[in-house]
């Protein structure tokens, strides 16, 4: 039941508002809103708390919303809250950003929120932290939550539904359902305004709320709305547990190296249960995020599981996200990086020539310099072993497109620390060989390769190189061409 003192009981227990605190309402004139006003406005002067409505006019409902805007300005005159309108088209801030008219609506009302927040706190020289963003959801705005998130394939993270507080957003209506709400208003005869938008059935929510929910209640538990408050009640708790356990693991192993972007520690990862893993991997993209001043909503499930799978498989390989993240599978850890950096530093790196040709002499293979032969049918097979794609080399497959399958594969680029390079007696990693070789640091950032996945073919100096004395110049044993050699691939550094 909906009263003074079970909203006073909420709000201390969240601890959603502190003494002197102002409070920024989105009051829209439905139900949830106007109560949460009134009931809010009935707290203020044991709370100890000022007001501030804002008003949003989407530019959707023409007449209809002017009514709304209308009566919230004259319950707030009749309150003695100040009160504050904003106007927007929010149709054509949905076209101008390409985004939902629910997604644009969103941010046009928590945009509004932040620029009143930061005049109040500008005007009465207060700090941003004293002032609260106060919104009206409810328990069967929870579980409308919960059950979208749940088909879109949510984990536990979506599964929590809306938390009472999230920064200085606060919702002290969270622990009461909208028929508690209504009840509430009746009892106290107060007016609110219907949006009859809320009515149709154009919207995701709105069709969870007009039809899935008042068939589970009819046809499955008529307690379903407090039954899922309960499970996010439980969801948030786990959610909790795992996100501190997550954030105490990448703080040890989550490492920003800067121009190779971020590094997770991969065998430490994968010591994890499952559950874990998919947090620690969650928390490590919201920390990469963070620089590029994005958030993680548009990253699902679905993407962390494909990163999952990805450190269980074979090393090199690599996953193309969102945002221009690019994670690779490295022989030690999960490396985070922007693709479009990538890209620059690609720009920067020779331009390589490959062809094919059957008729050798052994005694002409080159040694040192910017020409290297190769047994073409071991480098096409290990490719299609490395991308899993079949390719049938026959009279119907052209020379050329041969080529450009071997051109696509075989990457060019500089040093991962999980690569490696096949030798007389077995594999050595690069970085160990550039110990043994004794090459300086300076100029192992200078060397270049050419490599399937971590697998090196031929790795050798960039011409930038200062020193041209100390270097390596070096083939995979594994490709080199032989007495067994049917066919040789040249390849050839372009100046």
């Amino acid at each position: 039941m909906l009263n003074i003192d079970t909203l006073s009981h909420f709000i201390k227990d969240n601890n959603l508002i502190e003494k002197e605190d102002r409070i920024v309402l989105g009051v829209s004139g439905g139900a949830d809103s106007i109560c949460l006003l009134h009931t809010l406005n009935e707290l203020k002067k044991a709370l100890e708390i000022r007001l501030f409505v804002v008003h949003i006019n989407h530019g959707i409902r023409g007449e209809e919303a002017s009514r709304d805007e209308n009566y919230v300005r004259e319950f707030c005159k009749k309150l003695n809250v100040e009160f504050f309108s904003f106007h927007y088209s929010i149709p054509k801030v949905a076209d101008m950003l390409k985004i939902s008219e629910e997604e644009a609506g969103r941010k046009a009302r928590y945009d509004s929120f932040e620029n009143v927040s930061k005049d109040i706190s500008k005007i009465e020289k207060i700090d941003i932290s004293k002032i609260k963003i106060a919104v009206a959801h409810n328990k069967n705005d929870t579980a409308e939550t919960m059950l979208h998130n749940l088909t879109r394939g949510s984990g536990i993270s979506g599964l929590k539904g809306i938390l009472a507080k999230n920064g200085r957003i606060i919702r002290p209506l969270l622990s009461f359902t909208r028929d508690e709400i209504e009840e509430y208003l009746d009892k106290n005869k107060i007016k609110y305004m219907t949006d009859s938008t809320n009515l149709e059935n154009e919207y995701t929510r709105n069709i969870l709320r007009n039809k899935v929910f008042p068939i589970l209640a009819e046809h499955v538990n008529n307690n379903v709305i407090n039954n899922f408050y309960k499970s996010a009640m439980v969801a948030n708790e786990a959610d909790r547990y795992f996100e501190d356990s997550a954030q105490k693991f990448c703080e040890k192993n989550l490492k920003n190296t800067n121009k190779s972007g971020y590094r997770l520690n991969k065998s430490k990862l994968m010591k994890n249960p499952h559950i874990l893993g998919t947090y620690i991997i969650r928390y490590a993209l919201k920390e990469i995020l963070k620089e590029k001043n994005s958030g993680i909503k548009d990253i699902g499930m679905v993407h962390i599981e494909d990163i999952w799978q990805l450190a269980k498989s074979e090393t090199g390989k690599r996953l193309d996200l969102k945002y221009d993240i690019r994670v690779y599978n490295d022989y030690e850890h999960l490396r985070f990086v922007e693709s479009d950096e990538e890209k620059e530093n690609e720009s920067n790196l020779p331009e390589i020539r490959y062809s094919v040709f059957s008729d050798f002499n052994m005694r002409d293979i080159p040694g040192e310099g910017n020409i290297k032969w190769l047994d073409f049918d071991k480098v096409l097979r290990d490719i299609v072993k490395y991308t899993g794609r079949s390719l049938c080399v026959n009279s119907t497959v052209g020379k050329d497109n041969i080529l450009k399958f071997i051109e696509e594969n075989i990457k060019v680029r500089e040093c991962w620390s999980s690569d490696f390079i096949r030798i007389k007696s077995g594999k050595k990693a690069i970085k160990k060989l550039f110990t043994d070789e004794k090459i300086p640091a300076s100029i192992r950032k200078k060397h270049i390769l050419l490599a399937i996945g971590s697998e090196v073919i031929w790795i050798f100096k960039g011409d930038d190189s200062l020193d041209y004395t100390v270097g390596l110049d070096r083939i995979s044993e594994l490709y080199k061409v032989d007495l067994y050699t049917n066919k040789v691939l040249k390849i050839e550094v372009i100046k």
